[in-house]
């Protein structure tokens, strides 16, 4: 039992009082009436007192009353478990959130958080109950709500594990509160053990833990300097024999604690070069290494630094690099023709070029293989080729781009690829005017993969496009347009046709009628384009830990099913999410996956999230002012707090309050009834 005010047990020195009174107090003889004492003689005598407590009962009422009123003003406060035994009200539905992401691996950290739990565990009483949620990025509920302690002590030594995750306080306190619904009592708490790394705080959205669920914090973390790879830029597609840029990695340390090292880089295990660092005062260093030679394929990659700390996953970077034969684009073109050079200068700019761009007036004998020529453009046709060899290209996975310009035949489109083109030609426009010598793109879809990359930043440089002339067109009702002139014509329109998709743009490639190949913009929108339509997508050199990887497990050219294994870093087969997801599977740990199928054997990167590498902290107010309400608040330190919140649901100070003034009623009758007590004899005395 704790007393908010003790101060006021002082009082009880009180019940001296009452006693000192039944000590002292004489009872008043009654006088007896004699006619005189003249004649009787006075003899002196010795008078002996013998003093002793008398009416008991009466005393007792009178010193429990004031101990009564004493211990209510103390406000007492009954905080052993055992209450809850006897109160139902005040039995508790606790959730035990355990922080396992990659910051909390350390083993030392580890022990202390697993020994929080099991020390909660320890303190629910017989009426509580509790389940146990491990969280990283993702939050996973490891048992049902238990009333035993040793369950949930078996499913916490069995079931927790550190991860490889990052963190994510939004997502566990949201699942927490979601299973606290479910919650049999009325008192709920969340007990939250963590490090509280501040990488773990972002994204809030302002949500915060209802009033009516307590929430207690255990810090476990500690100050813990770590040396981790932030950032390697790598390209997984390489189209010539040798790796054609220089690899960059970026190394982060505490700026604190200045750390100097090696970096190596590995490919297929063999050490390719070496590097020494410093992170000096800014804490961060920026690594090179030389390119290297390519076999054909898949090859495999590292970089390692050294010396290596209580976190040595985020010590290494792994990655894969993938030798290919650049993708080839067929443009088709009348002789007399020559706006295509802009396009072949456009997918032929930079190094590693993806693309390889082939001109023709035809399209040659035979089927065209999507596989190997996955893009073909009609440049500026007069007449388009045959309609079966390019809708069947385009079902079965091609990519088709139309380039409307000067030569164009309306009628002949309209009439011979009726069922292929997504758009029906209407006329040219002529818009260059002594009023209007030029209009503009106005309209655009910014979230399609072809503009995405202008959004942000670079939007004016395609509104600022001029455009002169361009064919009028009319969007067949199950076609998209991507872009619109400013008179509300389509400017670009796409449809999907089978695996394949067919792109109209409404302009030339040259600068005749647009000054388009002169901006800055026309290289990465026909690069963009080329992607799109010929469904090549880059895959990164690596992946994150969580991240869903799809597995390819379609019909291959030949129609037989492919069939695929995925082996992780140790060796053993990953199975999908689920039945209905055979196909995907969550990365869960660093190092090269090996996706084993009928078609090939590929390789797949996975490394730590660097966010999750910086340990700092912050404070628990400050993850408090962020997630938890001032009222669902059990501080740290806040033993005075959560006193007064059972005094709140106890109300004990006002029971007592009320016992004092029964007993004090008791006592009022027991001393009205109380008879006078016969006058003492000589020599003795009473009270």
């Amino acid at each position: 039992m704790q007393f908010l005010a003790p101060l006021f047990l002082i009082g009880a020195l009180a019940i001296g009082v009452p006693i000192f009174l039944h000590l002292v107090h004489r009872e008043r003889t009654k006088r007896t009436p004699f006619a005189s004492l003249m004649f009787i003689r006075k003899i002196p005598f010795k008078e002996l007192r013998r003093r002793r407590l008398t009416h008991l009962f009466l005393l007792f009422l009178r010193c429990l009353g004031i101990l009564l009123l004493v211990l209510a003003f103390g406000r007492p406060v009954i905080t052993g478990a055992w209450l809850n035994q006897i109160n139902p009200l005040l039995a508790r539905s606790v959730v035990i959130l355990i922080d396992h992401s990659l910051s909390m691996s350390p083993q030392p950290i580890w022990d202390t958080a697993l020994q929080a739990a099991e020390d909660k565990i320890q303190s629910l009483s017989q009426a509580d109950e509790a389940l146990i949620i491990q969280f990283g990025e993702s939050a996973e509920v490891l048992s049902q709500w238990e009333e035993s302690p040793q369950q949930l002590q078996q499913i916490l030594r069995q079931r927790t594990t550190p991860s490889f995750e990052a963190t994510s306080y939004l997502e566990a306190l949201r699942v927490a509160v979601d299973q606290l619904e479910a919650a049999r009592n009325i008192k709920k708490e969340i007990y939250l053990i963590t490090d509280l790394q501040q990488a773990g705080m972002a994204a809030s959205a302002g949500w915060r833990v209802p009033g009516d669920i307590s929430v207690e914090i255990e810090n476990v973390g500690r100050e813990t300097p770590n040396l981790f790879i932030e950032e390697v830029r790598v390209e997984r597609a390489v189209f010539t024999d040798q790796y054609p840029h220089t690899i960059l990695a970026r190394v982060r340390g505490n700026p604190q604690q200045p750390k100097k090292g090696e970096a190596q880089l590995f490919v297929e295990g063999n050490l390719i070069d070496r590097t020494t660092f410093d992170t000096g005062s800014e804490g961060t260093v920026n690594l090179t290494f030389k390119p290297f030679d390519l076999e054909e394929g898949v090859s495999r990659g590292k970089i390692v630094i050294e010396p290596t700390d209580e976190l040595p996953e985020d010590n290494v970077y792994y990655f894969v690099v993938e030798k290919q034969a650049p993708r080839r684009i067929l443009v088709l073109q009348d002789r007399q023709a020559s706006s295509a050079f802009y396009l072949e200068s456009a997918l032929s700019a930079g190094e590693n070029l993806p693309f390889a761009v082939e001109m023709s007036v035809s399209p040659g004998p035979g089927q065209i293989d999507p596989i190997d020529t996955p893009l073909v453009v009609l440049n500026d046709l007069r007449q388009p080729p045959g309609l079966s060899l390019f809708k069947s290209y385009v079902e079965s996975g091609g990519g088709l781009i139309v380039v409307l310009s000067n030569r164009v035949l309306a009628e002949a489109y309209n009439r011979q690829w009726a069922t292929l083109l997504p758009v029906e030609l209407k006329e040219r426009n002529f818009v260059r005017q002594e009023s209007k010598p030029f209009t503009s793109i106005t309209q655009v879809n910014w979230e399609h993969p072809i503009f995405r990359i202008f959004q942000d930043v670079h939007k004016a440089a395609i509104a600022s496009t001029q455009f002169y002339s361009y064919w009028r067109l009319t969007a067949k009702p199950d076609a998209t347009i991507l872009a619109r002139f400013n008179e509300g014509d389509p400017a670009l329109v796409e449809q999907s046709l089978g695996e394949g998709r067919v792109l109209v743009f409404a302009s030339s490639l040259d600068p005749v009628w647009t000054d388009f190949p002169l901006r800055s913009a026309y290289v990465p929108f026909w690069y963009r384009m080329a992607q799109y339509a010929g469904r090549w997508q880059s895959t990164p050199a690596a992946l994150q830990i969580n991240q869903v990887l799809s597995v390819d497990s379609s019909s291959d050219s030949s129609g037989t099913s492919g069939t695929w294994t995925l082996i992780d870093p140790r060796g053993q087969r990953v199975l999908g999410l689920n039945e209905e997801k055979p196909g995907f599977i969550q990365l869960k740990m660093p190092g090269h996956y090996e996706v084993r199928s009928n078609k090939k054997t590929d390789w797949v990167a996975v490394n730590t999230p660097p966010l999750e590498s910086d340990l700092s902290a912050v404070a628990i107010e400050e993850f408090q002012a962020v997630f938890v309400p001032l009222e669902a608040r059990v501080e740290e330190i806040g033993f005075e707090q959560s006193v007064q919140e059972k005094d709140r649901q106890q109300s004990l100070w006002w029971l007592f309050l009320l016992v004092g003034a029964a007993v004090f009623m008791a006592e009022w009758l027991v001393a009205n009834r109380t008879r006078p007590q016969a006058v003492p004899q000589v020599g003795e005395s009473r009270v």
